[in-house]
């Protein structure tokens, strides 16, 4: 078994290749119990590799992730780096290698030729609603219960290409629910489904595999929103369906702000055109013959001179991930979000909002004080330095806990006897 100092320094030192303890995590709540309580200190000890204060319990990641000093370190010393000699381009070399390990994220089947390192999420949305042929008229399916990076690009795609948009209220009882609702808005003109792996509202994990089997049925475009899936939990891109998935890396992957990927299936490469171009994007060029080549992979999607250190960040925090492992991460966040929802089950005055199906349950817990504005209980509990989010999406009153590795047992007990209390 690795010492927890050993493990912590090699996190802080390189985010290397050291693993938790085999006995770190089981597959549920109650499994995770006794397990946990061996680890636990090296959960609570992992909290010094993030800034936040002390005091300060940080329940967004969802929003904004925290970035372990391995990350921030990192892209310090790139900048700093960069200033002694500056120099336009990238290195071609650590670029592939950089989009080889997010690949590795979405599953052995993605290839760092399907990623292209983006911006936001936001920035990979529109590539992909600007790059689709959506005519006047061409339907367009997504959920009521988008983020507004999805949202307005699909509002300016109505006044400017005059799309059809038809949106379903996901089923939070039964993930075939949800199918049966998209199944029911899709016709002839339907064009593409783009909805959110994982909702930023109530945190719910839409059932991907069978909406990209009803898409493949219907042979329509298939897309997704995944800020909120990416490094929160193992994901298999392959099994999903999906022919695109933007997502920021300044969530639960804890990578420098304004970052982020997209991945486009290999086979759909050829059928995404690209809307803004520049250098790097063009695999040969020749002005005096008139003649443009752009790249056969997603690199045909980035373009112009790169922040290096925050690319540099992003290597840094998948590094961070592997070194946990994903799968034990997943399983650490849902014992905390468990434990935290049926806390909150026993609190009468308190509605859940996030899903029913265990299935369909992500590290994200929402819930309402029903009678109260929720966006001052949300203020209320960040005032006494527990930061959660005010949901207003889709038109609730909510709030949302997200939980992630720079939480601990005890932060989150502190958060349940705090929604207590606003309770009166």
């Amino acid at each position: 078994m690795i010492e927890r100092r050993d493990f912590l320094a090699g996190l802080g030192a390189t985010a290397g290749a050291l693993m938790l303890p085999p006995d770190a995590a089981g597959t549920v709540a109650g499994d995770l119990a006794p397990r946990r309580q061996a680890t636990s200190d090296l959960w609570r000890d992992l909290r010094q590799q993030f800034q936040l204060p002390a005091d300060y319990a940080y329940f967004n990641t969802a929003g904004l992730g925290a970035s372990p000093r391995a990350v921030s370190d990192r892209v310090k010393s790139e900048m700093d780096r960069e200033e002694l000699s500056p120099a336009p381009g990238h290195s071609e070399s650590d670029w592939t290698r950089i989009r080889g390990k997010c690949a590795s994220l979405l599953g052995p089947s993605c290839s760092a030729g399907e990623i292209a390192l983006v911006s936001t999420a936001t920035e990979g949305i529109n590539i992909v609603l600007n790059g689709l042929p959506l005519e006047k008229g061409d339907e367009v399916i997504t959920s009521t219960h988008e983020h507004p990076a999805l949202v307005i690009p699909l509002l300016h795609k109505i006044g400017t290409a005059g799309i059809v948009l038809r949106t379903f209220e996901p089923d939070l009882g039964t993930r075939a629910g949800t199918v049966e609702r998209i199944r029911a808005l899709m016709t002839p003109r339907t064009r593409l489904i783009f909805v959110s792996h994982v909702t930023c509202t109530t945190g719910q994990i839409l059932p991907v595999a069978e909406i990209g089997r009803l898409a493949d049925e219907r042979h329509v475009w298939f897309a997704l929103d995944g800020a909120q899936s990416l490094a929160q939990f193992p994901i298999d891109i392959a099994a999903t369906g999906a022919h695109c998935f933007a997502a920021s890396c300044h969530k639960f992957l804890m990578g420098p702000k304004r970052t982020g990927i997209l991945y486009v299936r290999r086979d759909r490469l050829p059928e995404l055109e690209s809307t803004v171009v520049g250098a790097y994007s063009d695999q040969a060029t020749s002005l005096a013959e008139r003649q443009l080549t752009l790249r056969a992979d997603a690199q045909r999607f980035e373009y112009g001179t790169q922040n290096a250190a925050l690319i540099y960040g992003i290597e840094s925090a998948v590094d961070f991930v592997a070194a946990l492992g994903l799968p034990r991460i997943w399983q650490h966040n849902q014992a905390m979000a468990e434990r935290f929802r049926k806390a909150l089950q026993a609190q009468k005055s308190v509605e859940l909002l996030s899903p029913a199906e265990a299935e369909a349950r992500s590290a994200m817990v929402t819930f309402r004080i029903p009678g109260r504005n929720n966006g001052q209980v949300a203020n209320a509990l960040t005032a006494r330095r527990l930061r959660v989010r005010s949901v207003t999406e889709a038109g609730l009153d909510a709030v949302r806990a997200s939980f992630h590795v720079c939480n601990t047992d005890a932060e989150v007990d502190k958060l349940i006897s705090a929604v207590a209390a606003e309770q009166g």
